[in-house]
């Protein structure tokens, strides 16, 4: 007998932050990475549901059990979905740590109720944390990879750790740019005066953007002209360590502009004639930056730390810098400059990203692998 579904399962109930629930300068790669999860889910004819994971405000035990009474009602709701809804896909987009009893929790219950499960390893940090964890955690780690249907890993590191260490199949499914998002990479921006850096994303400390001042300040020790722009949403008190910073190394602030928060049309524009991404993120949980992907997609080479899956993606070992060195930083890329080889990096940055993390290609493995759990 067959164990084919009478109905293919075309419903997804998607359990994961989009950035409605947080403030905008708060919202980063995880939420834009579980809009274009859905976004590819529903063009392909799912008809996807979102439960939007909770934020815990702040760390007083009051915002401590307002977290827990949210979470107690998510669980119910969830138990509503799976006794009244038929034919469901539960995808839960997992970021484990003190969370992963909750998922365990909610992957457990989709088992239970016979209703097949996804679970998205998203961020950087997993191999670590499972392997700093009690073994309570790691009991439940296990627990919960081994009762969903479908396992996706955000890096391919996990899909080796997983497979090699615990002989649990997942499918590598990391950030990508959208197919619209790719244009033509010969606009002329190697015959540019001065080089454009940029950064954006989060402006918090563990993006390291105090560092990026530091850059700015060894550039100046090479007398190339130069332009910083910093995108993104930030706290004014942070704000104002960094324009302090500026003042200390003696950079004309005019260099240094912060633009704020921005809808990604305007970034865009801003990509386009940029010349380096700078990005130095000290992020412990840092994943697959969505940020470094579309820069790379815009022809901007990257300057990077090793943090998250940077070093895969860019895939170019002196772009990749080992230590916190903001001489090192500055070095490559006056070299890449004053030699005329920007051009020729820009292209196999923009190659990398074109060939391998884009929505058609990448689709691919997400499609691919929902088309197991109607089997």
């Amino acid at each position: 007998m067959s164990n084919t579904p009478a109905t293919p399962l075309k419903k997804v109930i998607f359990y994961a932050p989009v950035g409605n629930l947080i403030k905008s300068h708060k919202s980063g790669g995880a939420e834009a990475g579980c809009r274009k999860t859905i976004a590819v889910l529903k063009k392909a004819g799912y008809d996807v549901t979102v439960v939007e994971k909770p934020a815990k405000k702040g760390d007083s035990v009051i915002a401590s059990v307002i977290l827990l009474i949210k979470l107690c009602f998510i669980w119910l709701k969830t138990i509503y979905i799976f006794i009244t809804k038929k034919d469901i896909i539960f995808h839960v987009a997992g970021f484990y740590l003190k969370q992963v009893y909750f998922e365990k929790l909610l992957i457990s219950t989709a088992h239970f109720f016979k209703v097949k499960s996804v679970y998205e390893i998203r961020n950087g940090g997993m191999i670590e944390a499972y392997n700093a964890g009690s073994e309570k955690y790691k009991k439940a780690m296990i627990g919960l990879l081994s009762q969903a249907s479908l396992v996706l890993c955000q890096g391919y590191e996990y899909v080796e750790f997983l497979k090699s260490g615990y002989n649990i199949d997942s499918v590598y499914y990391p950030n990508y740019i959208m197919d619209d998002f790719l244009s033509d990479n010969n606009n002329g921006r190697e015959n540019s005066e001065h080089i454009n850096l940029i950064y954006f994303g989060r402006v918090v400390p563990d993006k390291n953007i105090d560092f990026i001042i530091d850059v700015c300040g060894e550039i100046e020790n090479f007398n190339i002209p130069y332009r910083l722009d910093v995108i993104g949403g930030y706290e004014q008190s942070y704000h104002d360590q960094l324009s302090a910073r500026i003042k200390s190394k003696n950079i004309d602030s005019s260099k240094i502009t912060f633009k704020g928060h921005m809808k990604f049309d305007e970034i865009y524009l801003y990509l386009k004639k940029a010349h380096y991404f700078v990005f130095p993120s000290k992020e412990k949980r840092e994943g697959h930056s969505n940020s470094l992907t579309e820069a790379m997609g815009c022809g901007v080479v990257p300057v990077v730390s090793t943090a998250g899956f940077n070093e895969s993606i860019v895939g170019i070992k002196n772009l990749v810098i080992h230590e916190y060195n903001p001489k090192l930083y500055a070095t490559i890329i006056a070299d890449i400059w004053t030699n005329g080889l920007w051009k020729k990096y820009s292209d196999d940055v923009y190659n990398r990203i074109s060939n391998n993390y884009t929505e058609s290609i990448v689709k691919n493995s997400l499609l691919g692998g929902y088309s197991t759990l109607n089997s």
